[in-house]
């Protein structure tokens, strides 16, 4: 494999592998890093399962890969039978069980797919939309496939680093802890979607470490796929994109924004690394092992979020 300073796409991190025999599972897989992820690993001879809700999304997609010149895998190595709904936890649990009825081994679970800042809502069960969408939902799926999974990547991000809104400041010590009051009985009157963001990205890394820590023969990471251009900035202000773009002419240390493929990259390299130089619960950028935040080192609140995750999925496991 080329070294990390030479990985700049999702294709580069799998160049020269050959994943022939490998399964992996993307949530998300239709879109954006989901998409560009999905058809690396396609490329390189993996056997993919895509999953979004979306079934007609799902199904142009995937027959628009098989119609691809561009992409050269095998038609059998995409699996897009089925979909799944994060925010609802009975389509979760019914996709998850799908698979692990037609599933010997996962080799790799990429929990890609998720929402920012976005208006207040709730998921069919009740909870703050987007902590049900990125982490309960993902918590799920990875919990009744645990028995069969080797490796998980959670998508999480720099948010996690947010004090305030973005793109403000971002800070190691100061960064908010998880709070876990308001998930079930979320309040409009006092929702901050930015705050509630960056309690779901850090709720990401919390069950990535975790998951490492109940199951012995699980890898884990999580991943920061840097400012990539998806429609996941939708619910982003015009002014908070031009305090961006203003941020990133002053401050040259301030990511840049980039392509899917490019954002990519981290998320498709942790899933398919050698399993002896992937750091167990590690939180990577760029290839690389990256700076977190302390709230995301608690093994206190890992517990605990990872234990109200099972009781309020517990029916559906």
């Amino acid at each position: 494999m080329n070294s990390k300073q030479d990985i700049k796409t999702a294709f580069d991190a799998v160049k020269d592998l050959d994943l022939t025999g490998k399964v992996f599972l993307i949530t998300g897989a239709y879109s954006g890093l989901g998409a560009a992820t999905t058809k690396a690993l396609l490329q390189a001879g993996a056997k993919v399962i895509i999953t979004g809700r979306s079934e007609s999304s799902q199904t142009k997609f995937a027959q628009e890969l098989i119609g691809s010149k561009d992409i050269q895998f095998q038609e059998s190595n995409l699996d897009y039978a089925k979909t799944m709904d994060l925010t609802s936890l009975q389509s979760v649990a019914t996709f998850a069980k799908d698979i692990f009825k037609r599933y010997e081994k996962i080799d790799c679970v990429i929990s890609n797919a998720g929402v920012m800042n976005t208006p207040f809502g709730k998921t069919k069960d009740g909870f703050e939309i987007q902590m049900g969408t990125n982490v309960i939902g993902h918590f799920l799926l990875n919990k009744i496939l645990a028995p069969k999974t080797v490796r998980q990547v959670w998508l999480s991000s720099n948010g996690h680093l947010l004090v305030g809104k973005w793109p403000g400041e971002q800070s190691v010590t100061k960064a908010p802890r998880i709070d876990l009051s308001i998930i079930s009985n979320p309040d409009e009157t006092n929702y901050d979607g930015w705050f509630r963001y960056q309690q779901s990205k850090l709720g990401d890394i919390l069950l990535a470490k975790q998951f490492a820590r109940e199951f012995d023969h699980l890898k884990t990471c999580a991943v920061h796929p840097g400012v990539v251009r998806t429609k996941l900035g939708r619910h982003t202000s015009v002014w908070q994109l031009l305090k961006y773009v203003a941020k990133t002419l002053f401050n040259p240390k301030t990511d840049k924004a980039v392509t899917p493929e490019e954002g990519a990259r981290t998320q498709t390299f942790c899933a398919t690394m050698p399993e002896n130089e992937l750091k167990n619960g590690g939180y990577y950028a760029k290839c690389t092992l990256s700076n977190e935040s302390d709230a995301s080192k608690s093994e206190e609140d890992a517990k605990r979020l990872y234990e109200f995750c099972d009781e309020v999925t517990k029916s559906y496991q």
